[in-house]
C-alpha cells in the first residue's frame, strides 16, 4: 500500500518537478517568486500570455509530462514539422502522409477537437504543403500506421512563429 501511495504521489508530481526543473535550468533563482511575477503579468495582459515557459525549447520527453494548453500545442507543432519534413525527404509519393488531425493525434496524443483547431489556425501553411508534395487525405491508408513509419525527434525544433511557417515556403523554392 505504501509503495503504491508513493507511486500515485510521484505521478502527481512529476509535471511540477519538470516545471521547477526547467525553471531552475532557465536561472530563476527564485521559481516561487519567478511564477508569481509571471501569474501577475499574466493577469494585467487579461490571459494573453499562453505559457510559462518556453516548451519549444524543451526536450520531448519533457513535453510528455506537461498537460498545460502550450504543452500540448508544442507537442502538435513537433508533429506538424515531423510529418512535413518526411514528405519533404520521401523520394515515393505514396510514402507521404496527410497532415490530419488523426495523424497528429497519433504522434503526438491530444483530443480531436482541439488539434482540430490548431490544424485550422494553421490551415493555409498546410494547404501550400500539401499542395507542393502533391498529398491528398487518402494517402494516409496505408499497411502501417504513421506512429510505426515516424517518430518525434527529442530535440527541440526551430521556435515556433513566423520563422517555422515561412520555412514551409522555402519548400516550395526548392
Amino acid at each position: 500500500m505504501l509503495v503504491r501511495q508513493a507511486r500515485d504521489r510521484e505521478r502527481q508530481e512529476a509535471p511540477l518537478l519538470t516545471l521547477l526543473e526547467e525553471l531552475e535550468c532557465s536561472g530563476a533563482v527564485d521559481p516561487v517568486a519567478y511564477l508569481h511575477q509571471l501569474v501577475r503579468q499574466d493577469r494585467l495582459q487579461h490571459g494573453m500570455s499562453e505559457a510559462l515557459i518556453a516548451y519549444e525549447r524543451l526536450p520531448y520527453s519533457h513535453l510528455v509530462g506537461i498537460q498545460t494548453p502550450a504543452a500540448r500545442r508544442e507537442r502538435w507543432r513537433r508533429a506538424v514539422w515531423t510529418i512535413m519534413m518526411h514528405n519533404r525527404a520521401c523520394v515515393r509519393s505514396e510514402d507521404r502522409w496527410f497532415v490530419n488531425p488523426w495523424a497528429v493525434l497519433t504522434l503526438a496524443g491530444g483530443d480531436v477537437r482541439s488539434v482540430g483547431r490548431y490544424l485550422e489556425e494553421r490551415s493555409e501553411g498546410l494547404r501550400r504543403h500539401h499542395d507542393l508534395y502533391e498529398v491528398h487525405p487518402n494517402m494516409n491508408q496505408k499497411a502501417v500506421s504513421i506512429i510505426d513509419d515516424l517518430s518525434l525527434p527529442e530535440d527541440p525544433l526551430p521556435p515556433d512563429g513566423e520563422a517555422f511557417w515561412a520555412q514551409i515556403d522555402e519548400q516550395r523554392d526548392l
